[in-house]
């Protein structure tokens, strides 16, 4: 007759062993997963932010002659991020920000003169009024620094072509150098543009 044998305490251990490397070894992908997963939603809340200003900008720009030199007028031709008092007053992200209206009421721009094209864009959770004061319904918060450029055709001026460019900036609680940033480019003719 044959006997049974049993597993010993030592290969028990062995077994079990092996199987907590295999499980601490899954466990450690999970950080990385749920990090790559929130990454990979704040960019492309970042792409819709930069679509939804530089679609919004053509269409005002777009609209009539006037509306194209005047929202010219509210930008500058480099990245406001370069001037001097940009990362103290875009840190601050509850005052001296007024909304753009009601055609974007997500949006607010930066109504200090010298920081001409500083925009704050907000994903809002609440059905209400978007607000920058109320960081509880905040999804997701950026600075979007939009400023203009003149097209690569031969012999164009600005009030006949130009290049905008967004440059979306987030998590926007962050100081402005940890932040990430990605630059965005739309470029847009003048309809109303008479030689």
């Amino acid at each position: 007759m044959r006997t049974k044998s049993h597993f010993t305490m030592v290969e028990l251990m062995l077994a079990l062993g092996v199987c907590v490397i295999g499980i601490c070894g899954v466990m450690v992908l999970f950080p990385i997963g749920a990090n790559a997963s929130r990454d990979a939603a704040m960019e492309t809340y970042a792409a819709n932010a930069a679509d939804q200003m530089l679609n919004y900008l053509r269409y005002r720009m777009q609209y009539s002659s006037t509306d194209w030199d005047g929202t010219l007028t509210h930008l500058t031709n480099n990245n406001p991020r370069n001037q001097g008092s940009y990362a103290s007053a875009s840190e601050n992200l509850t005052s001296n920000w007024s909304s753009v209206g009601s055609e974007m009421p997500s949006c607010f721009y930066h109504s200090s003169p010298s920081l001409p094209g500083v925009y704050q864009l907000l994903s809002w959770r609440d059905s209400g009024t978007p607000d920058v004061n109320k960081p509880e319904n905040i999804e997701f918060r950026s600075i979007l620094n939009v400023w203009y450029e003149n097209t690569d055709l031969a012999g164009v001026n600005e009030r006949f072509a130009v290049r905008l460019n967004a440059e979306v900036c987030w998590p926007a609680e962050l100081p402005s150098a940890a932040r990430q940033k990605k630059t965005y480019s739309l470029e847009i003719f003048n309809p109303n543009y008479l030689q």
